[in-house]
């Protein structure tokens, strides 16, 4: 039997692949079909290639059709977002659905992520990453509770919040970035230079050059690699 290589596939062989028998194979081409999006290795995947990933929403595999649904919403392409909304009740996909959906920029998912922010005995980890998605699709509720997490006491959270401020384009993100690196007492300066290099601003490049002044080795390196991010786009 012919070995199926999915790393390194074109989209049009992975679009091919999309109607394997083998449903781990149509999993794995969808996923790497969306993976090309966030990557930024394609712009935008053929009109027959949507359709596709479109028809395996209602495969009976459910992780067939849960990571068409995430290929999906890195084109926008709300047919994905129904299955999205139901993965989020399931804690194994939870986190994925809830990226997802920020990214899909669905309006009709707004209530269920919001729903997810305040949940009271939720996961720290769900409700940031639905606060994210709401951030990311611009919703004030969400913007506020990123921001406010970044004044969290606990380390893991306060880290996925300075790099959400800057995934989520938060409007407040190149100042409050910005004043994180900039002191020098804080222990997530070198979290804080990454997601600057992430934001995409190029304002953010003399804040990061001025932090050298004052810059452990390690530190150095990441502000470093930030720079040649901003500067290659």
């Amino acid at each position: 039997m012919q070995e199926i290589q999915i790393d390194g596939a074109s989209s049009e062989t992975l679009e091919e692949l999309l109607t394997h028998e083998n449903p781990e194979i149509q999993k794995d081409a969808a996923c790497a079909l969306g993976d090309l999006i966030r990557t930024k290795e394609k712009d935008s995947l053929s009109s027959s290639c949507v359709e596709s990933l479109a028809s395996i929403l209602g495969h009976s595999n459910f992780l067939v059709q849960l990571e068409a649904a995430i290929a999906l919403a890195e084109i926008q392409d709300h047919r994905g977002t129904p299955l999205l909304l139901a993965a989020i009740r399931h804690k194994r996909f939870r986190l994925d659905a809830l990226r997802a959906l920020g990214t899909m920029n669905d309006p009709q998912a707004i209530d269920n992520l919001r729903y997810w922010t305040r949940r009271i005995f939720a996961p720290w980890a769900d409700k940031l990453q639905a606060a994210a998605a709401l951030c990311k699709m611009a919703d004030p509720e969400g913007q506020t509770y990123v921001q406010q997490k970044l004044k969290s006491k606990k380390a893991a959270e306060r880290a996925a919040a300075i790099h959400f401020m800057a995934e989520c384009q938060h409007p407040n993100a190149l100042q409050d970035l910005g004043n994180i690196l900039n002191n020098h007492l804080d222990p997530m300066r070198d979290v804080a230079a990454r997601s600057l290099g992430l934001l995409g601003n190029s304002a953010a490049i003399p804040l990061l050059k001025n932090s050298l002044l004052k810059a452990s080795s390690e530190l150095v390196d990441d502000v470093n690699e930030a720079i040649q991010s901003l500067t290659s786009r």
